[in-house]
């Protein structure tokens, strides 16, 4: 099982890595469309750039958004490990107002340390998760998201039975998605812990035509 376990491993990371690959660029494009959209001051505008500068690892994406579940959407689009999610109105806070500006990016600086942190106390479940997220609104209010995957058990049995046959095709594979919210990294940590897959369906990816090796 541990080498199932090894090569489950191995075979989402592969197929997240391909994903993103081919999300980035279109994710940047919407990004950039939706930047034009949101109607900013200069000053919101510069703050954005100096952002994204100052932060090469995390995405930054404004939008308008009222619900956990609208947050979580916007941040699903991200191309990077961790997302930050800034309403427009409180971006236009941070740009005229120093402290607040201050306060905000110690939020996401903490935030950042906390969830990269969180990896190490989810043990074997740190696999599971495929990007950590941090939403500001405009109020100020601030919530962690997490978005997991796993191998469903029909794809863990086709990998098992597959590595009699050394060069075999995987013809696609079927994955379990979830994704959970909370208003700490404390709590957040919690629900991933808790989170039962019995209960979460699988969703079949698109066809994987690269031979591989389960020799590995």
């Amino acid at each position: 099982m541990n080498g199932i376990s090894s090569y489950g491993a191995f075979l989402g990371n592969n197929y997240n890595s391909t994903i993103q690959n081919k999300k980035t660029n279109t994710a940047k494009q919407a990004q950039e469309t939706k930047d034009k959209d949101i109607q900013l001051s200069d000053k919101a505008k510069n703050l954005l750039k100096e952002l994204r500068k100052t932060y090469g690892d995390v995405d930054f994406i404004v939008a308008n958004y009222e619900t956990d579940e609208e947050a979580d959407a916007y941040l699903s689009r991200g191309t990077k490990d961790f997302s930050v999610l800034i309403d427009p109105e409180e971006l236009e806070k941070m740009a005229n107002d120093d402290e607040l500006k201050k306060k905000n990016l110690g939020i996401i600086d903490e935030a950042k340390e906390k969830l990269s942190g969180m990896k190490e106390q989810l043990g074997d479940k740190k696999d599971e998760v495929t990007r950590f997220g941090v939403s500001i609104d405009k109020n100020g209010k601030v919530s962690f998201f997490a978005e997991l995957q796993t191998l469903s058990e029909k794809q863990r049995e086709r990998i098992e039975a597959s590595k009699e046959e050394k060069g075999g095709y995987i013809r696609g594979s079927h994955v379990k998605k979830t994704k959970v919210s909370a208003s700490s990294a404390e709590e957040l940590l919690e629900k991933i812990n808790n989170v039962d897959w019995s209960k979460i369906k699988e969703e079949k990816q698109e066809e994987n035509k690269s031979r591989m090796d389960f020799s590995i």
